[in-house]
């Protein structure tokens, strides 16, 4: 696949995930000189990051795109007005892109794909977040698949159609008043604005590394033949969407860390929800189905592999036969020239040893004629030409 870059820009998406994030931290910086950064800041910024990765990876990942389990509707009201706050759209249309991604995963339709551009970095920065900021809004829907699933949800339609109402209600009056009912006066309502804001935006870039980092051949594959990628050492940023290979294989399974020890913070959640009734019906996959498409994985990878290999004796067989035919013209020319040079140094010893015999007749003379010389000069000459050729 290759493309272009739309020269349609969303203005909207690069508002909220450029220039806002950036007039934050303009902000959050002249704040720290005026106030300086302690607890209150530090725990404003990681503790928003946190919720709002468990509501988008539990909320908008889990329940609403794959419907992995199903919970109560005050539930979803809460997870709603989260990912709401988060910035990255409203449910309906955060689904539908993530349906369409799993339809068609490394594929042209893809929204994201890497693969859309042959240069390496333009394509990460296109399923970073270059998908969202160069597309026009007038040529965005709604896909059939999330209005199947999702078009009969009230609490998601009452949050498509008061979105923003929420998403600003969220990132200004929420955050003023946490902090207003922490520290008791304007200073602490404004720390908290700004630093649970950072949080937030520092969120939503990890978000969209699931699109991007995650899918550029780093880390393992065992579940799934495709871009997509299990790598444990993004937990601390990811929560548990860093096991994506599997969740590529496994769609709709609660779980992306399936076995016991995989750190996956959004599973442990469910599983809380779980215990104390909030959440029902969690679809976990077989391991038999597991073990199987591992198996199809690894089959699937040798034959890649072994196709690769013969590959590459071809390539070697034909290299070696064009090494030989190269090899054997050069010692047929190498035979010929050989040939020419002997010829023209006989030639040149012939001329020498003729001069030679000239010049020792003349010795023996009393007087040398001018002709004579001129005759010398001429035999010099002729001698002269023959080195000439052999570019002695």
């Amino acid at each position: 696949m290759n493309k272009k870059l739309n020269s349609v820009i969303n203005y909207p998406a690069l508002i909220v995930i450029i220039i806002y994030p950036l007039i934050l931290g303009v902000i959050a910086t002249l704040y720290g000189y005026r106030y300086g950064i302690g607890k209150f800041e530090i725990i404003s910024i990681i503790a928003t990051y946190y919720i709002i990765n468990i509501s988008v990876g539990v909320g908008l990942h889990r329940l609403w795109s794959h419907n992995a389990f199903k919970t109560k509707k005050w539930v979803e009201v809460v997870l709603a007005c989260f990912t709401a706050g988060t910035l990255q759209g409203p449910i309906l249309a955060w689904a539908s892109d993530h349906m369409l991604h799993h339809k068609y995963t490394d594929q042209d339709q893809d929204p994201h794909s890497a693969l859309k551009f042959k240069n390496k970095f333009i394509g990460f920065m296109w399923s970073h977040m270059g998908w969202m900021i160069f597309s026009d809004l007038k040529l965005k829907k709604i896909d059939k698949l999330a209005l199947a699933k999702l078009g009969r949800n009230r609490v998601v339609l009452w949050q498509f159609r008061h979105y923003w109402k929420i998403a600003i209600f969220m990132n200004t009056v929420l955050p003023f008043t946490i902090g207003y009912l922490i520290g008791g006066d304007l200073r602490y309502a404004l720390g908290a604005f700004i630093f649970m804001g950072v949080g937030r935006a520092i969120q939503q870039q990890a978000t969209f590394c699931v699109n991007s980092v995650v899918h550029m051949n780093i880390g393992s594959k065992e579940y799934y033949y495709g871009t997509a990628r299990d790598i444990w050492w993004l937990f601390f940023l990811l929560l548990g969407e860093n096991w994506h290979n599997f969740h590529h294989a496994f769609a709709n399974d609660y779980r992306n860390g399936h076995k016991w020890y995989h750190l996956d913070i959004h599973k442990w959640v469910i599983v809380l929800m779980a215990k104390i009734g909030l959440a029902s019906d969690l679809i976990v996959t077989s391991k038999l189905r597991i073990e199987s498409m591992k198996e199809q994985v690894r089959k699937k990878t040798i034959a890649n592999l072994q196709e690769k290999v013969d590959l590459i004796e071809k390539a070697s067989k034909y290299i070696h036969a064009k090494a030989a035919a190269k090899l054997k013209m050069a010692e047929e020319s190498a035979v010929k020239l050989a040939g020419d040079l002997h010829e023209n140094l006989d030639n040149v010893i012939v001329k020498a040893k003729g001069i030679m015999k000239f010049a020792q007749d003349l010795r023996l003379r009393d007087n040398i004629e001018e002709n004579l010389i001129i005759i010398l000069s001429s035999k010099y000459n002729e001698l002269k030409k023959a080195a000439q050729k052999l570019e002695i």
